[in-house]
């Protein structure tokens, strides 16, 4: 059985009305998406962090927490319908005009940035190092949510909502400004493709096998993978100044990556940072309120009792 402080269990009691709401919302627009999917004759995305969101019960499995399943089936439904979402997003702006913001990049350090990574870092096994930490986001998610359940409750929540919240900031972000990649606007090259076909032969068919169903291709402004790796560390150095230290490489790593690899333009990466950043405190803010408002009255009517002995 789960021990939760009162703080903590008071919470998350106090969450489970705005995850019923949000189970709710998210109910009724994918009837929404499997309209419109039906409209355009198409077929939802395959996508890795879809198939590896669908393994988090396991966690609660292996941990003997019911608690965890039952909070892993907000995430479950809302990253699905959000991966349907993107889906319907590619479809979307298939015909319609695609930025490129490598003027931003050019405005801001006067080059093209990611091609002059690529120059100065060129080479085998940077290509290599970078596909793995590129392929890093959904892990980081998994590891997280596991780690902050295990070790701290309160922000296990924060995180799971800021994460949720960057997503959908994101995601409409992709449907009012779609973006072409670095390689797709031809100012620098597709490198994840070399680095694909330098991981073993299993990892290159499911490679292949899943970004074939990929229909986001215009949606690099924010870059998600840095926007995964930023809330990664923001509530890593949450959970302890160790922790956190930890993370820095690591997000540094996936920061390099989506640069060096052609995916994403500098800009892409600092929205990424930004949109984290904005959702963390968001949510942080919300957070604080519910649990003043849940918490707070029963210490202070403790209070008297304590005095009295």
């Amino acid at each position: 059985m789960d021990k939760i402080d009162a703080p903590e269990h008071s919470t998350i009691k106090g969450t489970f009305s705005l995850n019923s709401a949000l189970i709710a919302a998210a109910l009724i627009y994918v009837t929404v998406v499997a309209a419109t999917y039906l409209r355009f004759r198409t077929l939802p995305e395959i996508t890795f962090g879809a198939i590896a969101v669908l393994s988090l019960p396991v966690i609660g499995l292996v941990t003997r927490s019911k608690e965890f399943v039952k909070n892993s089936a907000l995430i479950i439904v809302v990253f699905l319908t959000y991966e349907a979402l993107l889906g319907v997003a590619g479809v979307l702006v298939q015909t319609g005009n695609v930025t490129s913001l490598a003027w931003v990049d050019q405005a801001l350090v006067g080059s093209n940035f990611a091609a002059d990574v690529q120059q100065a870092f060129a080479s085998p096994i940077t290509t290599l190092v970078s596909t793995m930490f590129y392929g890093l986001h959904v892990f980081l998610i998994m590891a997280a949510l596991a780690l902050f359940w295990l070790k701290r409750k309160a922000v296990y929540l924060e995180y799971t909502y800021s994460l949720v919240l960057t997503t959908y900031l994101a995601l409409f972000t992709f449907v009012v400004l779609p973006t072409a990649p670095p390689w797709m606007a031809g100012t620098a090259l597709n490198l994840l493709k070399t680095g694909d076909k330098m991981l073993p032969n299993g990892f290159q068919t499911i490679a292949v096998a899943l970004l074939s169903g990929e229909s986001d291709l215009v949606a690099a402004f924010p870059s998600l993978h840095a926007a995964y790796a930023t809330l990664f560390a923001i509530f890593m150095f949450k959970l302890g100044r160790k922790y956190g230290l930890v993370s820095l490489p690591i997000a540094g790593g996936v920061y390099f990556s989506i640069i060096y690899l052609g995916q994403h333009f500098l800009v892409d990466l600092l929205g990424g940072i930004v949109y984290a950043g904005v959702s963390a405190y968001a949510v942080q803010r919300l957070m604080t309120r519910r649990g003043n408002l849940g918490f707070r009255r029963p210490t202070a009517a403790k209070t008297p009792s304590l005095a009295t002995r």
